[in-house]
């Protein structure tokens, strides 16, 4: 399938320098951890990964090999990509902002470890009211935080507020979960 054909059948507007990339590497892996996705795998990756769903004017493009998820706006003219924590696709606090795609990738996909545009704080997440649904609330907490205890003990621990829910997650993750579990306020992100 060649570029076009894809955007037009997954409704993708990929940016030309990726395109003109895609087509000479259809897909990549680097030595140092970083891969690139291939077209084929593209729109399933990112259907995976909920891109469509939390950034859905963006393309996830690649990896690190870890915990950073490679996004471009979904813009013919674009030339930057976004390095965004795998959990959290904030494009207002990235890892990093690669400013320029074509060149990012001549000088090998290095990623500063200290020269980050900003840096994306993790710590603790914290109940600090009951929420107003009581143990069904408790419930959708649970299941949209993916939190490992059961409810019982979630339930047992709530009696004592403020209470620490889970570990290593970013404030703008927790926000975007708490909006879209219709629970904004009653959570705190910590440092740990």
């Amino acid at each position: 399938m060649n570029v076009e054909t894809f955007e037009e059948k997954y409704k993708y507007e990929l940016p030309t320098v990726y395109k003109e990339f895609i087509s000479k590497h259809n897909g990549l892996s680097l030595d140092n951890g970083c891969e690139f996705y291939a077209l084929e795998e593209l729109d399933d990756v990112n259907k995976e990964l909920q891109v469509n769903i939390y950034q859905p004017d963006t393309v996830a493009i690649g990896n690190d090999g870890g915990d950073l998820v490679f996004l471009m706006k979904q813009e013919k003219e674009t030339k930057k990509v976004y390095l965004v924590d795998a959990g959290d696709y904030d494009l207002e606090s990235p890892y990093q902002i690669i400013p320029d795609f074509m060149k990012w990738i001549e000088d090998g996909c290095n990623i500063d470890e200290c020269e980050c545009e900003s840096e994306v704080d993790f710590g603790d997440l914290y109940l600090l009211q009951m929420p107003k649904e009581g143990v069904k609330g408790l419930v959708t907490i649970k299941r949209a935080f993916n939190i490992e205890m059961s409810t019982g003990e979630l339930l047992q621990k709530s009696k004592n507020l403020p209470t620490k829910l889970l570990s290593n997650i970013t404030w703008s993750k927790a926000n975007i979960i708490a909006e879209k579990i219709g629970m904004v306020g009653i959570f705190e992100v910590r440092e740990s």
